[in-house]
């Protein structure tokens, strides 16, 4: 993606205000999200400050005060010499006034080249909207402006603009979310996750990219995805995979690697359906989905518990629920506190 590209996808008066220190906290969030979505952002904000403060040392600069300096040279000359200096002082101002001038207008327009390059190519401004999810909350079906629909996992946030512009409809994820995406073949949907993007004509799949995550991960429910590695190196080819229903694609943040394998977990939608499947998996696997599934801590007391193995099947059951039946099926004690479950069994709490 080439500079002009990403510089047509935002708001640089809202940049020049943010350095400004005139941009509100909501504001704030909106150029910092964009400065970090990409090494490519960090660099032409970078490069757009340095500008900025270019023009600024050259007014800086032109602070000296001529007067104070020329009376003092004054007071050590004689009347003659004074009046020749006086001549040539003038011939001097006269040309000073003319290159101070022709700077100012250099750097006007120098201004109104980025204003040209800023504004034209993108005369409207960019409105952004984000929706976040709370920690211990998932947001349900939030409709996108071209009729997409989202489902956001806890602790996630989605940007987008208010309406989709160009020739394609970009969103940046951070977290995880389910993508319905409202199919249009001109106008390709691509999602910014972390280091991987993400580009359908019309499908449904799920997204996980949280900050601190070693991997994102795009699994498909229908339809076609291509995922993409963002490489920042131009002499070095960025690595793509596509996926089709059932199929995973991982991409390891630290070195970039992007592999495609077949989705061997039913629940990667539990967060969302909570239609939870266990085909005979050892117990602290059907502990850490109930756990991402419904934002829960729960304890196993005993080391060996772990490793037992459990088959069940519960459609949108709570999760109180599903634990008595783990606890009847093994003979155990479930004690609850809030929203920490501990698991334990009755030898030990006799």
């Amino acid at each position: 993606m080439g500079k002009m590209e990403n510089i047509e996808k935002f708001d640089w008066e809202l940049v020049t205000k943010y350095l400004s220190n005139e941009t509100s906290s909501q504001e704030n969030d909106e150029v910092e999200t964009w400065i970090y979505q990409s090494d490519k952002n960090q660099a032409e904000f970078e490069q757009y400050k340095n500008m900025l403060n270019k023009v600024d040392s050259y007014y800086q600069a032109k602070k000296f005060d001529n007067e104070t300096a020329w009376k003092s040279v004054h007071t050590q000359l004689s009347p003659a010499k004074v009046r020749s200096i006086q001549l040539q002082k003038r011939r001097k101002e006269v040309i000073a006034q003319f290159y101070k001038y022709a700077a100012i207008v250099v750097i006007a327009l120098l201004l109104g080249s980025v204003a040209y390059y800023l504004g034209f190519r993108n005369p409207e401004k960019a409105y952004y909207s984000e929706v976040i999810s709370a920690k211990d909350q998932v947001l349900n079906e939030y409709v996108l402006p071209d009729g997409s629909v989202v489902t956001l996992n806890n602790d996630s946030k989605l940007l987008f603009p208010k309406k989709f512009k160009g020739n394609t409809r970009e969103v940046t994820i951070i977290g995880e979310a389910f993508f319905d995406v409202q199919r249009n073949p001109e106008k390709p949907f691509v999602i910014n996750a972390g280091n991987a993007q993400v580009k359908v004509l019309g499908t449904s799949f799920n997204v996980s990219a949280y900050p601190d995550a070693e991997t994102v991960e795009v699994i498909v429910e229908t339809g076609k995805v291509q995922v993409i590695s963002k490489n920042d190196n131009p002499e070095m080819e960025s690595r793509e995979v596509f996926l089709s229903p059932g199929e995973k694609g991982t991409l390891h943040v630290l070195n970039r690697e992007l592999m495609k394998t077949v989705n061997s977990d039913p629940n990667f939608l539990a967060w969302k359906t909570h239609d939870l499947i266990f085909n005979t998996v050892p117990l602290h696997e059907v502990v850490e989905c109930l756990e991402k599934a419904y934002h829960i801590d729960i304890d196993v007391m005993e080391p060996e518990l772990n490793d037992l193995l459990y088959e069940g099947h519960f459609d949108q059951k709570p999760v109180d629920f599903v634990l008595n039946v783990i606890r009847l099926t093994f003979d155990l004690d479930l004690s609850v506190e809030g929203k920490h479950y501990t698991l334990m069994s009755r030898t030990n709490n006799q």
